[in-house]
């Protein structure tokens, strides 16, 4: 009897250790860790780089476009997500979509039919109150859309300016049957009018999905040239093609697990990579089973075109005062968005949720004394970190005369600004990267990020980056921007006085062949929910700005970037003014 019970109580252990250790197992299951950088062999690569050098923080350069060999590295497993989960509701429409069109001749196209209709019209509104519209989607043979998943803009404006109006976004809610309802906060006075637009339907959707369901930018290929003056074309999957593990060199980063592969040159040496350039005129000869985006189909669809009723007025006269706000600061988190989360006034972009009250960049100028500002990403990261350069009134520590540098020439290189205790950084992101230049001018953020080292200074991070992923399958994305967040973690173990700010992708109002408005509106989507737990990153929301100021291109216009840098000042400032 003593026997079976001594069995009884090693067996209540064995299954409380199972039920242990497969909770522990769960947790990490559901937190995703980010693999930790592989340090301990990667020393004698590093190279130190003095503060204010334009190479600052780039100590692990010297391992961009060296073979997985070089560093006697076991290759490793990338555990990839699936884009789809988040977008449980579109993915129930689109399965709704693909029943149907089985039968060739349906289509969903719902620009030529659908309307907006103004719910609650009255004679007059005043300021305070909510404008509720509605819109049914109708497919090219006038039946009622019955599952929705059209994407739709709406805004009501003021005045006649056409470019920079007065204004605020509306909210538009798809409930799934056809119908949208759009929610619009009154608070300027005067005559206005709602427009709505049909951004991509989710026929166009459903082509954006199936053209970028690879890890690739089909229609284009990279180049990379070796130390052995060969050249093949490379990316950050081949697993698509017929190539064999013996034909593919491995470039994937040791330190965070960043993919990258190059098809193996005829001398069968994987040497290091010394240039990268996209080639898009002539597509990879891997893409004869996969076809690009159809284009003209998307046009066909109405993208981005006023719906039916569009353009109705109303009259808003003075009424109910505006609640007292906050002072704008990136405590505010910004994660979980308010909607909408300003509006243009006069001219001004002012916050729903926050008193930006700053009025000039020469109210601002004092607050980035002491601080190392570091923007990180794209061109656009870079439009920002030449606009506050500007602003603050800062050098260049080098002559930028275009020279060839150890790092390339082009916008991408690396750069730094200095000012008495203000230090300025640019780096561009890691591959891929549509600009030509060796891989040393790529760093990854989640590099940069593990550089920077306990100071005095405040440290304030700004980034941004997507855009040059737009057209890759979504799970490399969402595994490079996990990298970025155990970064950011590891950062705060580090150093106390960091802020990190996201800047948020803005609405593309596109009327060229790149309709990419909807894959846009997917990162943003994303970006949001990976990082919802960093308790000091500030989501730098401007969704809503560009909604009232259309933008149709990448690179906003001036009057754009002073505005967008203006309200973000307010964030980085009213920390020490409150």
């Amino acid at each position: 009897m003593e026997t079976y019970g001594w069995f009884f109580i090693i067996l209540i252990f064995c299954i409380s250790s199972n039920i242990i250790y497969h909770g522990k197992l769960t947790s990490l299951r559901e937190r995703r860790l980010y693999p930790r950088p592989r340090i301990d062999f990667l020393s004698k690569y590093k190279a130190i780089f003095p503060k204010d050098s334009p190479y600052f923080g780039l100590t692990y350069q010297s391992l961009y476009g060296r073979p997985r060999s070089d560093f006697l590295d076991k290759g490793f497993e990338q555990k990839l997500e699936d884009w789809r989960v988040y977008f449980p509701e579109l993915m129930t429409s689109l399965n709704k979509f693909n029943q149907r069109k089985q039968n060739t001749d349906f289509t969903l196209n719902t620009f030529s039919n659908s309307r907006v209709v103004i719910v609650d019209k009255r004679t007059e509104y005043k300021t305070g109150d909510i404008l509720n519209a509605r819109i049914d989607a109708y497919n090219w043979k006038e039946n009622k859309s019955s599952f929705g998943g059209d994407y739709f803009v709406a805004r009501l404006i003021y005045g006649n300016n056409t470019l920079y109006p007065d204004g605020i976004a509306g909210i538009v809610t798809d409930h799934r049957n056809g119908t949208y309802s759009i929610r619009v906060p009154l608070l300027i006075p005067g005559e206005a009018r709602l427009e709505v637009k049909l951004m991509i339907p989710l026929e166009g959707i459903a082509e954006l999905i199936r053209c970028t369901s690879l890890r690739k930018l089909l229609g284009t290929k990279y180049i990379g040239t070796f130390q052995t003056k060969e050249s093949t074309e490379c990316n950050i999957d081949l697993s698509f093609t017929n190539l064999t593990a013996d034909e593919i060199c491995d470039y994937s980063n040791p330190r965070n697990q960043e993919p990258w592969f190059c098809v193996k040159p005829p001398s069968g040496k994987c040497s290091k990579i010394i240039n990268l350039i996209l080639n898009r005129t002539q597509p990879s000869v891997y893409d004869f089973a996969n076809e690009i985006c159809n284009e003209t189909l998307l046009q066909q669809l109405g993208c981005s075109r006023f719906i039916k009723g569009s353009g109705s007025k109303i009259n808003v006269r003075p009424g109910d005062q505006k609640p007292a706000l906050p002072l704008c600061s990136t405590s505010l988190n910004g994660i979980t968005p308010t909607r909408p989360n300003g509006y243009f006034v006069n001219g001004m972009w002012k916050s729903t949720f926050c008193k930006n009250n700053l009025k000039s960049f020469a109210e601002a100028a004092s607050c980035f004394h002491n601080k190392d500002i570091y923007f990180l990403g794209d061109s656009t990261s870079r439009q920002y970190y030449y606009f506050f350069a500007k602003m603050i009134g800062m050098e260049p520590v080098y002559q930028e005369d275009g020279k060839e540098t150890p790092f390339g020439r082009g916008w991408n290189q690396p750069r730094t600004f200095r000012s008495g205790s203000t230090q300025m950084y640019f780096r561009g992101h890691g591959t891929p990267m549509q600009n030509s230049g060796p891989l040393n001018d790529k760093p990854y953020v989640s590099d940069m990020l593990d550089e920077i080292s306990p100071g005095e200074n405040e440290v304030v991070v700004i980034f941004n980056l997507g855009l040059h992923m737009l057209y890759f399958e979504p799970s490399f994305f969402i595994h490079r921007m996990r990298g970025i967040k155990d970064a950011m973690l590891r950062l705060n173990q580090r150093r106390a006085n960091v802020r990190v700010i996201f800047r948020s992708q803005r609405v593309l109002d596109t009327n060229t062949k790149r309709n990419n408005g909807w894959l846009v509106y997917r990162y943003g989507v994303l970006t949001r929910e990976i990082f919802k737990d960093i308790k000091n990153l500030f989501y730098f929301d401007l969704w809503d700005l560009s909604s009232v100021w259309p933008l149709n291109h990448f690179h906003p216009r001036q009057e754009h970037l002073e505005q967008e840098a203006l309200y973000l000042c307010n964030f980085i400032c009213n920390e020490k003014r409150v």
